[in-house]
């Protein structure tokens, strides 16, 4: 990406795909729903919360109030599901975080038909495009300021041209107040981060290093942007958060203080999803590896041009992204023309080298790289034409990439190998 991209294009928008249209009954907001789908669709982690049997009264809106164990056996949607998540920051209204204030998480969640697979895009909060029904080009996540989730809504399927189906909101204020009650969220900082903003009322001081952090010093580490990688880095580290997130609920000592979340967590949130929404979700979630969900960055590069901080989104690459992670097209890449790097830190040698050995016994090109900057355990896609199904057969193959996150990354953060970086750190 460079700056010639300010100069043919300032803004991004593609038509609408046609869709065929249901008529929808009219959704009532439901506070039970509320917090159960937020760790259900943005965490994954639900896939525990389903799968263990927990038995409570906050249950009776989906279940009997018999107190048996909840069981979801809903059928799942034979049509894409697009659901946008919002993170709100409530710095300019405190008293209402959902009326006036900016959402700096977009994420553009895509279940695939009957819940076959979950892909999830971040959609940078500076990307530069034309807020729905305004004459000139803004931040998105200026779109809730402006006029709320329906906004924020109508501004990204004119801009990327996805439909989309539901939406859920939830202010900084509920992050905080939820990681409190799980008594803190352990987490891996992979560099020291200092930062003060006495206007949005944002302190940030962490320390490189293994820490559980409190309510607040996770809002700083989610909203920490100001290194080399800006708001790449910003969005990466929310990743970084959902899979802490994800492990921590998987924790007996964490499940037990659900109860008390559910109380207090709808306060923090806002959407339009049903009680029956909700246990499509919950169903489909059952069946539905963690590991499994692809996760992509709007391609793009921060402005070179004016005062005003904005991310430039690059056309070809967003379309062949949407046309990947949503519309889910197929590609014919040919797996043995697939190069591979391993980006390993100094102390996982070993490990990588059982990675680049399999690998290698496939007839697949290998690179290894060290780097003392390694906290991370992922895999990397920068050739958007690798499909998904190849990531998935050489995780059914090679054990010790299994578990390892799949990220689009088309921008080449951390890029070792042509087509695919494997991160392996010692964490």
């Amino acid at each position: 990406m460079n700056s010639s991209l300010d100069d043919r294009m300032q803004v991004y928008r593609i038509p609408i795909r046609p869709q065929y249209k249901r008529r929808r009954r009219p959704k009532k907001q439901n506070n039970f729903p509320r917090f159960l789908l937020f760790l259900a669709v943005i965490v994954g982690c639900i896939f525990y919360f389903v799968n263990h049997k927990i038995e409570s009264d906050t249950s009776a809106p989906v279940a009997s109030s018999s107190r048996s164990p909840i069981d979801f056996n809903f059928n799942f949607s034979p049509r894409t599901q697009n659901i946008l998540v919002l993170g709100v920051d409530s710095a300019s209204n405190e008293d209402n975080p959902f009326r006036g204030n900016r959402s700096d998480t977009i994420l553009l969640v895509s279940v695939a038909p009957y819940g076959k697979n979950i892909n999830v895009i971040s959609i940078p909060r500076d990307s530069k495009v034309y807020i729905s029904g305004k004459n000139k080009t803004d931040k998105i996540n200026h779109a809730f300021s402006q006029g709320g989730a329906k906004l924020a809504v109508k501004t990204v399927e004119e801009t990327f041209g996805v439909k989309i189906h539901n939406y859920l909101a939830i202010s900084n204020a509920g992050v905080i107040k939820a990681i409190d009650i799980l008594g803190g969220l352990p987490i891996y900082v992979e560099k020291d981060m200092k930062y003060n903003d006495y206007t949005a009322k944002l302190h940030i001081n962490l320390k490189q290093g293994n820490h559980i952090l409190t309510g607040k010093q996770v809002e700083g580490y989610l909203r920490f942007r100001h290194d080399s990688f800006g708001d790449i880095g910003r969005i990466r580290r929310q990743q970084w958060f959902f899979d802490a997130l994800s492990s921590h609920l998987k924790n007996p000592v964490t499940v037990v203080k659900l109860p008390e979340l559910l109380k207090v967590i709808p306060d923090y949130i806002q959407t339009d999803l049903s009680a029956y929404d909700l246990t499509k979700y919950l169903g489909m979630a059952k069946n539905i590896d963690s590991s499994s969900i692809q996760i992509a960055t709007i391609p793009g590069a921060p402005s070179t041009k004016g005062v005003i901080s904005y991310w430039i989104i690059e056309p070809e690459k967003t379309q062949e992204l949407i046309n990947k992670m949503v519309y889910r097209n197929k590609t014919n890449f040919d797996t043995k023309d697939l190069s591979i790097g391993i980006l390993y830190a100094t102390s996982s040698f070993d490990s990588a080298t059982m990675i680049k050995d399999e690998l290698e016994s496939k007839g697949l090109t290998v690179k290894m790289q060290a780097s003392d900057n390694v906290s991370k355990n992922y895999i990397a896609i920068h050739n958007l034409d690798v499909a998904g199904d190849v990531i998935s057969e050489l995780k059914k193959t090679i054990p010790e990439i299994k578990d390892k996150h799949t990220i689009y990354d088309p921008i080449g953060i951390n890029r070792t190998g042509r087509d695919m970086t494997i991160v392996v750190s010692d964490l």
